[in-house]
């Protein structure tokens, strides 16, 4: 459709209709108008919402409902707001936290999500299973120097030398950052671009 988006959170809010969606348009005078579009997303209420990652080749947003799992929803306000997976339910010792997307193809990849307690990230199918695409299977756990990290991003492109099949960055509680290269990641359990 070419129309952009802003999926936002907030600190604290009700059990349903928890994440508000805006479309960005042109005012006409050269600012941007945000209009609201819909509320959807469940909350469990046990802590708040903090990470929210949108998957734009497969039209998906997911989101970290801390002490109970990753939600996943279209992004497309016209799909409707059903919840269409929760997964990372379990092995998470605290709050789950950041999400990041690593894009092997405009439909593969890997999600990973901050278990944040842990100093470690969980990192799940981005593609699902082939009898349900909301399948995100668990694939393995990654330790990090970071500490308590609510925030990550991933990329697969080659940015250079040092990070020819992309980059995992990472935020500690003590605001300083984390640079990984995504081999370091993977290891041999996991693809590269």
């Amino acid at each position: 459709k070419g129309e952009i988006y802003a999926i936002v959170g907030r600190k604290n809010g009700p059990k349903e209709g928890y994440l508000g969606q805006y479309l960005l348009e042109d005012n006409g005078s050269g600012t941007v108008k945000a209009t609201l579009v819909r509320k959807f997303g469940s909350f469990s209420g046990k802590k708040e919402i903090e990470a929210i990652a949108v998957d734009n080749e497969l039209g998906y947003i997911y989101y970290s409902d801390e002490q109970v799992g990753v939600k996943q929803y279209y992004a497309d306000p016209a799909k409707g707001n059903q919840q269409l997976a929760l997964f990372a339910t379990t092995g998470f010792k605290e709050d789950h936290e950041g999400i990041s997307i690593y894009k092997l193809t405009d439909s593969t990849g890997y999600i990973l999500v901050s278990d944040q307690g842990a100093n470690r990230f969980q990192v799940f199918s981005r593609e699902g299973t082939q009898s349900n695409p909301f399948e995100h299977k668990y694939l393995k756990t990654v330790p990090v120097m970071a500490t308590q990290s609510d925030g990550s991003e991933t990329t697969s492109f080659n940015l250079n030398e040092t990070f020819k099949h992309g980059l995992f960055v990472t935020m500690s509680d003590d605001k300083t950052f984390h640079y990984y290269r995504w081999e370091d990641i993977a290891e041999a359990d996991l693809k590269k671009k």
